[in-house]
């Protein structure tokens, strides 16, 4: 359940960029066995803490990688890299206020602002982000027995108890 960010961040880009592939591998982004143009995704856990008893604040840092296509129509220009424009990406974020909500995962994801590296053929985008993360009640005690329910009340009225 802990990669629900990064299934998260994929629903964002895909929401953004609908045809634009998706890498989550990290052995074939690093291998190079991918096509242009497309996006690689990698979050690291920074903490895990308890928020209240049923839930968990995460907070992470996403990188995101958008690999531009390269330009094959002329020969002077064959291999030039066609740069990606990441503003619809950034205004979508920027309409949210860098609050998305994530429709299939359920989470709401309170972003930071972003750091940009710029390279010839890639750009590099980082955030820090958090939300909270559901931790599901248990219905067993320690020692395996199942938990009681409560499900008969008393009430003290006039000084005769009755049941509520």
């Amino acid at each position: 359940m802990m990669d629900v960010g990064l299934k998260a961040w994929a629903e964002l880009v895909q929401q953004v960029y609908p045809e634009l592939p998706i890498l989550r591998d990290r052995s074939l982004w690093l291998a190079g066995q991918f096509d242009r143009p497309s996006v690689f995704i990698e979050t690291d856990l920074v903490s895990d803490k308890a928020h209240t008893p049923r839930a968990d604040r995460i907070i992470e840092d996403v990188g995101l990688v958008f690999h531009y296509d390269s330009d094959r129509s002329g020969a002077e220009d064959a291999g030039e890299p066609v740069p990606l424009h990441l503003s619809p990406f950034f205004l979508y974020l920027r309409q949210r206020r860098f609050c998305v909500a994530s429709q299939r995962f359920g989470i709401m994801m309170v972003i930071e602002a972003p750091r940009m590296r710029p390279l010839t053929d890639r750009m590099e985008v980082t955030f820090r982000y958090s939300y909270l993360l559901h931790v599901p009640k248990l219905l067993v005690n320690i020692d395996g027995s199942p938990v009681a329910k409560i499900n008969d009340f008393y009430t003290n009225y006039e000084g005769e108890e009755q049941q509520a």
